[in-house]
């Protein structure tokens, strides 16, 4: 037996606390891990992602699993989460960390029941819908499909210039052209308004050029200055604006007319081109030619006014007394028809 050694009657029993306490050590450990270890959803959150919509929602930019089928309320619950409103397309939303964490609480989710990886920093970038750039070709090409002089000539759109149209938020969109004004119709500015659920979402300014034909009075063949039109000489048709500006557009306004200028071919007849040349005078005694059919019947009359070949002009009949409208057809000749 050595100095320092007990006798095993001898020797104390460890006390009854310290057994418990070792028994609830793991108990006490587990309690001490951080809250969500061991549940049933992750979420894994990039550093960077997109944003589509108006509000931001978990569900959206996170990864969240589900460890069983059992965890799915949970995973659904936390993806609806919204962290707030989203930034406007081609924008970016930084937050770090803490801002992030501040957000999850704020929303209202069971953010301590789940695993959670979030980097230090997140960034959201905005998007939208995108407009094709065809649509800015269809919107000029509908704004000029109902304004004049586009609506009742013939046009082309030769070219179209613009920016990128802007990515629009979610929503029903809507297009509002509104032109610059203009003295040159073969040249159109103006901006669009992108309108989403009614509210204005962007503006894009467009410029276009245009080549355009307007209805014209234009000459049938190749006329002489000092030439008499009749109706042979002339048709209607369509001309460049920059030759059909202030031009005619019916025969009747042209024909017995002289021509102070020569004309070529389907070049468009413009009123300063014309000398008036009155077959019947004001107050002049012309004969009245009333005819249907295989009859015929003559009187004489007295001209209301002057009047040109092809014109309608009102006469007396000095029989009757009576006032009528005839059209001239030759000098000192007015033909009515009954």
């Amino acid at each position: 037996m050595t100095p320092n050694s007990v006798p095993k009657a001898a020797r104390p029993r460890p006390k009854a606390g310290w057994l418990l306490l070792l028994a609830l050590a793991p108990l006490v450990a587990l309690l001490c891990l951080p809250p969500g270890l061991f549940a049933g959803v992750s979420v894994i959150v990039p550093s960077e992602n997109t944003v589509v919509g108006q509000r931001i929602l978990l569900g959206d930019i996170a990864t969240i699993g589900q460890d069983s089928e059992l965890d799915k309320e949970l995973a659904e619950l936390l993806g609806k989460a919204d962290l707030g409103p989203s930034p406007l397309p081609g924008q970016r939303l930084t937050l770090r960390r803490q801002q992030f964490e501040s957000r999850l609480i704020s929303s209202g989710a069971p953010v301590n029941d789940a695993r959670w990886l979030i980097p230090d920093t997140v960034t959201l970038i905005g998007t939208g819908q995108d407009t094709d750039p065809s649509e800015v070709r269809r919107i000029v090409n509908e704004y000029l499909a109902r304004t004049e002089p586009y609506a009742s000539g013939r046009y082309e759109i030769l070219s179209v210039n613009s920016a990128s149209p802007p990515s629009l938020p979610p929503g029903a969109v809507e297009y509002r052209f509104s032109a610059q004004p203009s003295s040159n119709p073969n040249y159109l500015a103006g901006t669009i308004f992108f309108m989403v659920d009614g509210t204005e979402a962007g503006r894009l300014r467009v410029t276009a050029q245009i080549d355009l034909q307007v209805a014209a009075l234009l000459a049938a063949r190749d006329l002489p200055r000092g030439h008499i039109l009749s109706e042979e000489d002339l048709t209607e048709g369509l001309a460049p604006f920059t030759k059909a500006k202030g031009a005619l557009t019916q025969v009747s306004q042209a024909t017995g007319q002289t021509l102070k200028v020569s004309i070529r071919a389907g070049n468009p007849v413009h009123d300063r081109d014309l000398e008036r040349t009155f077959m019947v005078t004001k107050g002049e005694t012309v004969t009245i030619i009333a005819q249907s059919g295989g009859l015929k019947v003559t009187a004489l009359g007295e001209a209301r006014e002057n009047g040109a070949l092809g014109q309608t002009i009102s006469v007396i009949n000095l029989d009757s007394k009576k006032s009528v409208s005839g059209r001239v057809i030759g000098p000192g000749q007015v033909e009515v028809m009954f």
